[in-house]
């Protein structure tokens, strides 16, 4: 999800799932990629309008960058897990980005993808955003929903460096309003995810995927607390 770091004046913002770097998910987290999809985490009420998620997203991103910002990334993972299954349709999402191979994999593989791809996903949001402040994000619009789509605009301001527009793509699901596209600088996050995911699977299997998926979460895991 981002390449873009919150702390560099960088413009390269991945933010879903960071395909290239980092990740998201937890232990006991998928139980059925179903009930992600449709049902608000544990302790975090649906979001009953399009831009309630983003604030949500964004709230809980400057929330726990305050109270766990110069501890280990595993400790920011753990504490965003539940506000980004929240917030985003991760299942949906990793269905997605590999949509002409879905149907060929057998349930184990789907459940062992989606799995990877919920933890690379939430494990990025968590390496990148440890130096977020208030009122580093903003937003700046919201397009009415056409149907069970809505479009919602924000600005990061960065540190350092001009302010990067990002366009959140949400769908409305029985679990409320989730993100299931991010275009940060104009650079749409799913794309990057099915380009990358594609080009493993022609030298490869979803197996490889998965590796590189689980090694990605792992470095970014293991990635130094620098505010």
């Amino acid at each position: 999800m981002l390449s873009l770091m919150i702390r560099s004046p960088s413009r390269r913002w991945n933010i879903l799932s960071l395909a290239r770097n980092g990740a998201l998910l937890a232990a006991a987290l998928l139980t059925a990629a179903g009930v992600l999809a449709q049902e608000p985490a544990a302790g975090e009420p649906a979001a009953p309008t399009p831009d309630a998620a983003v604030e949500r997203l964004h709230a809980g991103l400057v929330e726990v960058a305050a109270a766990h910002g110069d501890e280990p990334v595993t400790v920011r993972y753990e504490a965003l897990l539940p506000i980004v299954t929240a917030t985003h349709d991760l299942p949906y999402i990793a269905e997605l980005t590999i949509r002409r191979e879905w149907a060929g994999l057998r349930d184990e593989q789907r459940r062992r993808f989606v799995e990877a791809f919920v933890r690379l996903s939430a494990m990025t949001y968590a390496s990148r955003f440890g130096g977020l402040e208030e009122g580093m994000f903003e937003i700046v619009g919201a397009e009415p929903p056409s149907g069970d789509r809505a479009v919602v605009t924000a600005t990061l301001t960065p540190r350092e460096g001009d302010p990067i527009p990002f366009e959140y793509v949400l769908h409305e699901t029985d679990g409320g309003w989730k993100i299931i596209n991010i275009l940060a600088d104009n650079v749409s996050d799913l794309a990057l995810k099915r380009a990358e995911y594609r080009r493993l699977l022609a030298a490869g299997t979803i197996d490889d995927v998965i590796a590189e998926l689980e090694r990605q979460a792992d470095d970014a895991a293991a990635q130094r607390t620098n505010r």
